[in-house]
């Protein structure tokens, strides 16, 4: 077996990929079209040019493959369509047991996602995460067909990100100078993932959440408890115009380590750490009445919020903000700003959180109905918890666009991104975790609508995907009760 990639030869995201699931993904054993003796070519053609960039939002990931005996082929506008394409075949191999050799099924497949953004978020601040164990989980996206690693990089735990400009914030605010991503550590995250057709979004939050960030001196408002003694600090004071000053060259050094146009910006309870850092401290509360806020401390996080859009204003002309929920529910977010909805104890919640967003033109990313950090017995991704609850509550069942609204509000609705909050998770669970739950968030969107209408009809699907990747040495725990796969891990590749 080969590929053949025509002109495009010399590009490195189809080279790399196609010696990928040649040595890697394909099994090392030459593969016969069922119906003939003979070894295949793969013949790869691209439309386009080789991009030397990374994908943005919107990129084309529509491919057409047929595997016929005496053709196979993989048509594509774009090379992430091509390599979208070489996952489907990988998927078409089986091991004939009759032949006792592997062969692959015949199909005619055009296939494009429904949904442009379809992503997994990882938190490295809670727990750090190796960059071996970030590329695993990038090569699992790609086998999933997922575009978007959603890096929330700090928070008030730790600063892991080794910032050039401002290298006090982690050599004070990391756990350890040994747990921190070098600058040539997110690069070499930002291009495995660029390979593999995945886009890399980090998140630094605020103004609340960044205990993290107390490296820099004067950037954190005083916090103090009912007995006006000093406590955890976890909002930046925003009186100090010095540290708007700040927070632009911060942001100005990640826009040019990250290529990717969505920036999160974070935003998201404030309200936790309002009354300690803010109402019981006079600095702030000063500053709250010559501003004419009176105790409204509402009106001083859209203070924040202005000034930041205003300081930042060059910046989000080059690239797209994105805040959580609360900045549209107590704000009001930028104009171009993608409001990311991570509330609601219900799917119905969730979605007429979504409509009401939607109404007023802002896009969203959905992740309320994917936390998955959260474990329950049972399969999850098909039942919320087994018993008791209705059959259509898990993840599988959540489609971002069931709610009520015009056909342009639900266009706003750009995908989704499955949550892995890290305060119980690190390097030796976040796999097993994730994975193969986070595949029921994957096929929800990127398959069409009346396609993943019943999780039962995904179950052989979820059980083929999940054995597939353990084949392949990934540590994915089982989808549903008793089972067993044909083909064990190698222990030896993990």
């Amino acid at each position: 077996m080969g590929f053949d990639l025509g002109d495009k030869k010399d590009c490195d995201i189809l080279r790399q990929n196609a010696e990928n699931y040649l040595n890697k993904w394909l099994f090392p054993f030459p593969v016969t079209v069922k119906g003939s003796a003979e070894d295949f070519i793969v013949t790869v053609r691209v439309r386009e040019k080789c991009q030397d960039t990374v994908p943005q939002h919107g990129f084309s990931e529509e491919y057409k493959l047929r595997v016929s005996p005496g053709e196979v082929t993989i048509r594509a506008d774009t090379v992430y369509g091509a390599i979208r394409g070489m996952e489907t075949l990988s998927q078409l191999i089986f091991y004939d047991e009759r032949y006792k050799k592997y062969q692959i099924r015949t199909a005619e497949i055009e296939d494009s996602p429904r949904f442009p953004v379809r992503g997994i978020m990882i938190d490295t601040s809670r727990h750090w995460l190796s960059v071996k164990v970030i590329k695993r989980q990038l090569d699992i996206m790609a086998m999933n067909k997922m575009n978007l690693l959603h890096w929330h990089m700090v928070d008030s735990e730790a600063f892991p990100y080794q910032s050039k400009k401002f290298p006090e914030l982690h050599k004070v605010g990391a756990y350890t100078l040994r747990h921190t991503y070098s600058p040539e550590e997110v690069q070499d995250v930002i291009n495995y993932a660029r390979i593999r057709g995945i886009r890399v979004m980090p998140e630094f939050d605020m103004p609340g959440h960044t205990n993290g960030w107390r490296g820099r001196e004067g950037l954190l408002s005083e916090c103090f408890d009912e007995e006006g003694k000093p406590t955890w600090q976890d909002l930046i004071d925003v009186t100090n115009d010095t540290n708007f000053n700040f927070i632009e060259e911060f942001i100005k050094e990640i826009v040019d380590v990250f290529p990717e146009k969505f920036l999160h910006l974070g935003g998201d309870e404030v309200e936790d750490f309002v009354t300690q850092c803010w109402d019981r401290n006079p600095k702030i509360r000063e500053f709250m009445e010559q501003k004419g806020f009176g105790n409204n401390t509402r009106l001083l996080e859209d203070y924040f919020f202005d000034k930041l859009a205003t300081r930042l204003r060059r910046l989000i002309e080059q690239r797209t903000p994105v805040f959580w929920q609360e900045v549209f529910d107590n704000n009001e977010p930028d104009p171009k700003a993608i409001i990311h909805v991570w509330k609601g104890n219900s799917h119905e919640e969730i979605y007429e959180r979504v409509q009401q967003i939607t109404a007023q033109g802002y896009p969203v990313i959905l992740s309320a109905c994917w936390y998955l950090n959260y474990i329950k017995y049972g399969a999850d991704w098909r039942d919320a918890i087994l018993g008791s609850v209705p059959s259509n509550s898990g993840y599988y069942y959540c489609d971002p666009q069931n709610f009520t609204g015009s056909q342009e509000q639900k266009d706003l609705v750009y995908g989704g991104i499955a949550a892995m909050w890290g305060e119980f998770v690190d390097n030796t669970n976040i796999e097993a975790r994730f994975w193969p739950r986070a595949s029921a968030v994957a096929e929800r969107l990127w398959s069409p609508q009346e396609k993943t209408q019943n999780a039962s009809d995904a179950w052989p699907r979820m059980h083929e995907l999940r054995c597939r990747l353990v084949a392949r040495g990934f540590r994915i725990q089982p989808t549903n009760y008793p089972d067993y796969c044909p083909y064990e891990f190698d222990e030896k590749a993990i």
